[in-house]
């Protein structure tokens, strides 16, 4: 079992260097997202490795996270028992020390490492966000795809259908270049009304 969770972990970094038309997903380039951009057969085949790769940075980065945080209560409590100890030190009532008391004691004497801690937290939380943003994006072109490939499977049952050929792979579609296979406007426009509907019922289910 080690075994297979360490391919499976080495192949989720090697998905990185999957390509659409010349574009690695690690580049983040927005294209990716694009499906009226680049062969069509391309982002439907490139799906698994976006969701399985980004995925993986997403928990990672949730790891990550969750360390530094655990690491932060960690020291946190170390530090505020020792701010205890001090302010009990300088008075012979210990019953009139007060929570502030030891709070104020414990920022005063911590304050440049709390900043730091703050700031490992924050960008922590920020990477971690901005992962979780992009793999909704993914989230959202598969849901496209879906319906994308619905309309057009439709389309050639019932002899309509735009795509007679199959659309060519490789990297003959760069940046603005259009190539066989493109989606068409008017389907771009259905499926984002879909989506758009879509959208709405999730706040509207939300909501109740």
């Amino acid at each position: 079992m080690a075994d297979v969770i360490a391919n499976i972990s080495a192949t989720c970094e090697r998905l990185g260097e999957v390509e659409l038309s010349g574009v690695k997903l690690e580049s983040a380039d927005r294209d990716l997202l694009n499906v009226s951009w680049g062969d069509l057969d391309q982002h439907v085949a490139m799906q698994p490795a976006a969701m399985a790769f980004f995925g993986s940075l997403k928990k990672e980065a949730k790891r990550r996270l969750d360390n530094i945080k655990s690491g932060y209560d960690r020291w946190e409590k170390k530090k505020y028992a020792e701010a205890k100890v001090a302010v009990e030190s300088g008075t012979t009532a210990k019953s009139a020390i007060k929570v502030e008391d030891v709070k104020a004691r414990f920022i005063i004497d911590n304050e440049p490492e709390i900043e730091k801690w703050n700031g490992r937290v924050e960008k922590a939380q920020a990477d971690y966000d901005t992962l979780d943003n992009w793999m909704e994006a993914w989230k959202q072109k598969g849901f496209s795809l879906h319906e994308y490939v619905s309309i057009e499977s439709d389309e050639r049952r019932g002899g309509s259908g735009s795509m007679v050929q199959k659309p060519q792979m490789g990297g003959g579609a760069r940046r603005g270049k259009k190539v066989t296979g493109e989606v068409s406007q008017t389907k771009i426009k259905t499926v984002r009304d879909i989506m758009k509907r879509h959208r709405e019922g999730k706040q509207g289910n939300s909501g109740t």
